[in-house]
Formats: structure tokens, C-alpha cells, sequence
């Protein structure tokens, strides 16, 4: 198992905020972790929302009905060794309009399943190991990142199948990479591991903007050059002394979570030059407290609309912040049947659902209420 448990306590507060009401559970047959959930968020809004949960080497889509979620379709992978960690949904213009879904995990392969045409349409190989962590470009459907065991990020271009980008190397992470993520520009990306360190990457110089053009246009029979990037634009180890496993963009900011209870809300001062003789620069901002939380591999979410922070413990709670405006305490969303680890959230597109997936093969949906909410 990913991490380890230990004991705690929390206080609660009865508060009238608006929050989330338990709607529906379910669970799946394969009785191992489900780690890995994302919504579809190129779903028609007049339609249900539709999700995708990652667990054993299984990929089930869902619907969300008016008070329950129903299984769509389930894709098992021909390898019975194989462990789904992370899911993405892609959007794909050429030769035609579809969306696709990524997946991967222990095996370091990424999978491209067409829900629409019932199969597998391609495999991308080239990692050195487990793959963590999936996200599409913001702005090219084409462009994917990956984050792996092997200390590096790779980006691939969906279209022509290739690697194409190596983030790691002599300044890069020192141990497994877990998580990543594009700012919305598609200017930098983040990235976080079991070296304690965040990092930050360009994608703004003219070595990486030549090499994503031209890995649309090579047609040599020579293997396509892979640029490698060896140095990050910005890295601390000083915002968590544990594995970081999960990392996101907030506008300009940047939200990390450790196995230290708490999300942590900071700044990187990007005017300070990568250099041993300067220290590194960071704003602490805030932190989201929670108990219960200190294993590995336990990811939060953030809405569409910027407004919420969910995150799972690994006693089965999910505590929710109002991010709006000033922080306030979190409301917190339990059920007597639920108390295995959560080891991932997603939002709806519309913010109007949350789901948990669990290391009990469980999923827990919760919907937008202005019902009375626990807070601690």
C-alpha cells in the first residue's frame, strides 16, 4: 500500500453554511484501491456529467444520474499485473472531433481509450518507470504531460505518438516525481516528488517552442530529438519537509500538499535566479488544515470556478474550503460507511458535484446543498 496510517483526533462545530449533502455510494468488484478520478469536462452542459475512475487495471466511466451514478462502460487492461494511478480526459480535433480518455500507472505505459469506438487506439511507451500523474496542455489538446517514478516529466505529442520534451536531469528531482500541473498560459509547469521539492518549468524558450513545432512537422527516419531540460526556472524544498504528492496552479499562485495535514498556499518569487549562492524565495500565503492525513499519495482538487478546495483524509472525511474569499474552516462531509482512505476528489465542471474514490473500491458523490454542514 502507498503510505502508512496513523491515529488523530479532530473537533467539530455545527456551522449553516452552504455545503455538500451525501447523495450515493457504490462499489466496484476488483476490492483494490481505487486511486485515480476526473470528471469530462467537454461533457454538454444539458447532458449528465459524466467521470472516469482508475483502480486495479480497470477504467470505468460513470453517468451521474439525479441521485446515483451508473456505470456507462469498464475497460480492463490485457495485463492482469497492471495498476491504473491517474486519469485524463482528452480532446482530440483531428482527423476528427472526439474525446478520449489517457491512463496510466505501475507499468509506466499511457493508454489512449476511445469510449466511442469501444477500444484501445494507441500506447504510448518511453518512461522508466511507474507513471503518477497525467494533465493535457491547456491550450494544445495535443500536448501531454506525464510524471514519473524515473525523477523526470515527459511531453508527448498525441498526434504524431511521440516524446517529444524531458524535464529532469542535473537540476531536476532527485526521486519519484507524483504530481503536475500546467498554469492556465501554458507558460510553466509544476512539478513535485518524494525529494520534498517543487520545481518550476518553462515552456516559454526558444529550445522548447522549436521542439513542440517540430515534432509536428518530422517525418525523418532518424529518431526525433528529444530535448532534454536539466534546469528548472524555480525550485524550494523549504514549503514541506515530505514527499509532495500533490501540486496545482491558483492563478498566480501555487497550492501543495505534503503528508504534513495541510494544504499550503504560497507564492514563488520567479525575479530570483536558479543559483547556489542565493536561497531560495517563497511567500507563504496560507494553510489549509486537516487531520488525518499523513500517507502518501492522497491528491486534492480545486473547482472549476476557483471558488473550492476539496480534499480527502485517510479516515474516509472529506474536508471542503470556500476559497472565494478569505479562507474560512472547512465543512466537512462524512459517512458512517465511509472510512477507508480517499485518495482522490474531483469537482463537476459546474461545481455542483464532488466525488471520492476510496482504497476500498468505493465512490462517494456528494451535491451543492444550503443545508446545515459540520465544520471542524
Amino acid at each position: 500500500m502507498r503510505g502508512k496510517k496513523v491515529k488523530a483526533v479532530e473537533k467539530r462545530e455545527h456551522s449553516k453554511r452552504n455545503g455538500f449533502k451525501f447523495t450515493s455510494w457504490s462499489k466496484e468488484d476488483h476490492k483494490e484501491p481505487i486511486f485515480g478520478v476526473a470528471f469530462n469536462p467537454y461533457t454538454n452542459p444539458v447532458h449528465p456529467p459524466v467521470f472516469a475512475a482508475v483502480g486495479s487495471n480497470r477504467v470505468t466511466i460513470y453517468e451521474c444520474l439525479e441521485d446515483s451514478v451508473s456505470v456507462i462502460q469498464s475497460y480492463s487492461d490485457p495485463c492482469t499485473e497492471e495498476i491504473f494511478y491517474t486519469v485524463c480526459w482528452l480532446y482530440t480535433v483531428s482527423p476528427e472531433v472526439s474525446v478520449n480518455l489517457a491512463v496510466a500507472g505501475q507499468r509506466g505505459l499511457i493508454r489512449v481509450l476511445s469510449p466511442t469506438k469501444l477500444h484501445n487506439l494507441f500506447t504510448l511507451m518511453g518512461c522508466g518507470d511507474s507513471i503518477n500523474e497525467l494533465k493535457l496542455h491547456p491550450s494544445d489538446s495535443n500536448l501531454l504531460l506525464s510524471a514519473s517514478k524515473d525523477n523526470s516529466l515527459r511531453l508527448w505529442n498525441l498526434k504524431t505518438r511521440r516524446c517529444i520534451l524531458i524535464l529532469g536531469g542535473l537540476q531536476g528531482h532527485r526521486d519519484e516525481v507524483l504530481s503536475c500541473d500546467f498554469d492556465l498560459s501554458a507558460r510553466y509547469v509544476l512539478s513535485c516528488g518524494m525529494d520534498h521539492s517543487v520545481k518550476m518549468w518553462s515552456l516559454e524558450t526558444d529550445d522548447v517552442k522549436n521542439t513542440i513545432a517540430l515534432s509536428y512537422t518530422y517525418n525523418q527516419d532518424k529518431p526525433f530529438p528529444v530535448l532534454n531540460v536539466h534546469f528548472p526556472i524555480f525550485s524550494t524544498r523549504s514549503i514541506h519537509r515530505n514527499y509532495v504528492d500533490c501540486v496545482r496552479w491558483f492563478g498566480n499562485f501555487v497550492l501543495s500538499k505534503s503528508c504534513e495535514n495541510k494544504i499550503v498556499c504560497w507564492k514563488p518569487n520567479l525575479h530570483v535566479k536558479m543559483s547556489s549562492a542565493i536561497p531560495e524565495q517563497s511567500e507563504m500565503l496560507h494553510s489549509f488544515e486537516y487531520g488525518n492525513c499523513d500517507i502518501w499519495y492522497m491528491r486534492f482538487a480545486v473547482s472549476y470556478n476557483f471558488e473550492t478546495l476539496a480534499a480527502g483524509n485517510q479516515i474516509g472525511k472529506v474536508f471542503v474550503w470556500d476559497i472565494s474569499e478569505e479562507p474560512t474552516k472547512p465543512v466537512i462531509l462524512s459517512h458512517q460507511k465511509c472510512s477507508s482512505a480517499i485518495r482522490q476528489v474531483s469537482f463537476s465542471p459546474d461545481s455542483s458535484i464532488l466525488i471520492a474514490v476510496t482504497d476500498d473500491s468505493s465512490i462517494w458523490r456528494w451535491d451543492k446543498s444550503t443545508a446545515p454542514c459540520d465544520v471542524i
